[in-house]
Order: structure tokens, then sequence, then C-alpha cells
């Protein structure tokens, strides 16, 4: 049954996330722009704990509606769904992994070439080893929070007022539009995925899955993004018998 607290939950996922992260992304990139060295340690905390913030305020307002962790997609995944599901994420994480492989064979042009086609993206994304353990914390974090709260929650409530064909299609689009600050294309790629979680998750009746598809999804990403970084080893100069 639909609370009143969920319309207002409805509209934070719908208006004032995506507004907030649009508003903090122009901020931030603006600072870096005007000449202040980007903070993604900083950063990567923040966005961590206002993402385990969000989970504790649903957790425990779900607990005091006295719902049931099932709903939320706290199921043991079975069926053929399951292994369908289970054949997409070792799909996705193979050619995730291939991914990251060649850009760890890219020569110093091609890390170069690709590093400029980041954008301002570019200032939010690993780019040294400090930077990699802490996004993948937040990899790690991403994967429950927002399969929580976009698959499990959004699509259970979506789904009393709609199709749950509908609800899916709509959870992806708000998950896409709290990711704008990435442009057209970056809402395009995350609702996308977010069809995709979504279906592992649906498919499998398990939130488990998702979140485990999720999780490998940011992290191998970030593993690669990480490489376009990293100076390789053939480029470095050869030193000269005698000299220092």
């Amino acid at each position: 049954m639909i609370h009143a607290v969920d319309y207002l939950a409805l509209f934070f996922l719908l208006v004032v996330l995506p507004l907030h992260s649009v508003r903090e992304y122009r901020r931030y990139v603006a600072r870096i722009e005007s000449g202040e060295p980007p903070d993604r340690p900083a950063l990567y905390r923040r966005t961590i704990a206002s993402m385990w913030l969000m989970l504790a305020v649903l957790a425990a307002t779900w607990w005091l509606l006295g719902r049931p962790a099932e709903l939320l997609g706290f199921t043991a995944p079975a069926g053929t769904g399951f292994w369908i599901a289970t054949a997409v994420i070792l799909a996705g994480t193979m050619y995730l992994f291939a991914a990251w492989q060649k850009c760890r064979q890219l020569d110093a042009a091609g890390r170069k070439e690709n590093r400029a086609a980041l954008g301002t993206l570019a200032h939010f994304l690993p780019q040294d080893d400090r930077d990699l353990r802490l996004f993948s914390g937040l990899s790690v974090t991403a994967g429950v929070v927002e399969e929580i709260i976009y698959r499990g929650y959004l699509i259970w409530c979506l789904a009393l007022m709609m199709p749950l064909w509908v609800a899916i299609v709509v959870s992806s689009l708000v998950f896409g539009l709290a990711h704008s600050y990435q442009g057209v294309q970056g809402m395009l790629k995350t609702g996308l995925a977010g069809v995709v979680l979504a279906l592992i998750y649906v498919g499998s009746g398990s939130i488990w899955l998702a979140i485990i598809a999720h999780m490998l999804l940011d992290l191998l990403q970030g593993f690669a993004i990480r490489e376009l970084y990293r100076e390789p080893s053939e480029d470095l100069p050869v030193q000269q018998p005698g000299t220092q």
C-alpha cells in the first residue's frame, strides 16, 4: 500500500536529487576551471556518506511502516530467470574485463585520446591508485544503495500504480535522470544500464544479482579509467649505460 511518505520519496528521486546532482556537478567543475585543484577523494567520501544516509532513511522508514524486506527483493534467486541473469552478468563481466585489458595495452597517444574524450567527467573519475581505492568503495556502495533504492524500492512502489513493465521503464528513466550531470549521452547509457539491471532483478526474483552486477560494472569501469592515466612502461625513457 502506498503511503504519503512514498510520494515524498518519489518527489525526492524524480526532482530533488537530479537537480541537486546537476548543481553540485556544475559547482565542482566551476571551482576546478577557476584554478582550484580537484579533490576526488573528498568527493568520493561525501558521496559514499550521502548514499548510506539515504539507505538508512529508507531502511528506518521501511521498518517503521512494518514492511517486510522481501518486498525490496531480499529473497534467494531461483528458477530459469536466475540462470539467465547469471549468464548476462558473466557475459557483461567478460566484456568489461576485456575493455579494461584493452586500456592497459594502449600506448601514450591512445591513452591521451581516450582521456580527452571524457571531457569534464574526467574531474570525477579515478586518476591514481588512491583515487581508485576510494572509487572502489564508492562502486560497492553504489551497487548496494542504488539497487535497493532504484530497483528494489522504486520498482515496488511504481508497480503498485502501473504495470510492471512500465514500472521498469519509468524506474530506469529516473535512474538515468539521477545521472543527468553526465549529459544526454550519459543519461541514455545509465538509463539503458538501469533497464538491464531491472531485468536482472525481476528475472531472478532477487535484488542480490542486481547488486553484484552493478558493483562489477562500476568497479571494472573504474579500473579501465585508471589505466588511461597510468604511464605505459614502454613510454619510459631508456637510460643509457654510464648515464644517471
